[in-house]
Parts: C-alpha cells; sequence; structure tokens
C-alpha cells in the first residue's frame, strides 16, 4: 500500500524527512525519487557529503488501507511550506517487480523474463 506524493522538492529531500512528513500516519517505508546522474557524479557528490537532488515525488507505504485513505484525505492539497503537495494512491505497474537496482542487467533472465540471481547463465531458446 503505497502513496504518492509530488511538488515536494523543497522540504523533503530524503526519505527520513519524507517519513517524518506522514509520521500522523505510521509509515513502514519512504522513498525520494533521485534524478538521473552518471555514476562519476555520484562518488564526486558522496566525496564532497553533497546530496543527490529529488526529481519532486516519492512514495510513502504505510501499514494499513484505513490510514492510506486517511493520509490521502488529510494530506492531498495540504500545504507544507509554502508549497501544495498532492497525494495520491500509487498503483503498480503490471508485470513491475520489486528489483535491486544494482542487479538489473547482472544476472540472466529465465524464460519468462524474470531476473534469477541464482542461475546459472542459460541460452534462452
Amino acid at each position: 500500500m503505497f502513496l504518492y506524493l509530488k511538488h515536494h522538492s523543497d522540504f523533503a529531500n530524503t526519505s527520513h524527512q519524507l517519513k517524518e512528513l506522514f509520521e500522523a500516519y505510521s509509515p513502514t517505508a519512504a522513498k525520494i525519487a533521485l534524478r538521473p546522474i552518471p555514476r562519476f557524479m555520484v562518488k564526486k557528490l558522496q566525496a564532497r557529503n553533497e546530496p543527490r537532488k529529488g526529481r519532486g515525488f516519492g512514495f510513502v507505504s504505510l501499514g494499513s488501507e484505513e490510514l492510506q485513505q486517511k493520509a490521502v484525505s488529510e494530506m492531498n492539497g495540504k500545504e507544507v511550506e509554502g508549497r501544495e503537495i498532492a497525494v495520491k494512491v500509487a498503483i503498480d505497474s503490471p508485470g513491475k517487480e520489486d528489483v535491486d537496482p544494482e542487479a538489473v542487467g547482472t544476472a540472466p533472465l529465465t524464460e519468462n523474463g524474470v531476473v534469477q540471481a541464482n542461475d546459472s547463465p542459460a541460452t534462452v531458446a
């Protein structure tokens, strides 16, 4: 049960800040969508201790559907630090799985197209 939040870029730059914003609804997890940048830039930012910039949206996971509906009704359209935020129920894309982004492209695909990290490389007919 995920909520989609947009227009937050000025006040919630980390998952922790996003989780704090939804603290009244007992969030179990929160994730900020970060701007894509080349790997060498990630290392430079880490060396300078600078955070990556967000894309202006993120996701919050709540424990129950009741909390989810309450959060949407109370938080959607709310002004936070001068910006109106939009909060909606996130809809999963069909066939989209939770895949470790570091592992994508490193493991072979099975016949049904699922990444199997424990499988040995095999030819798919």
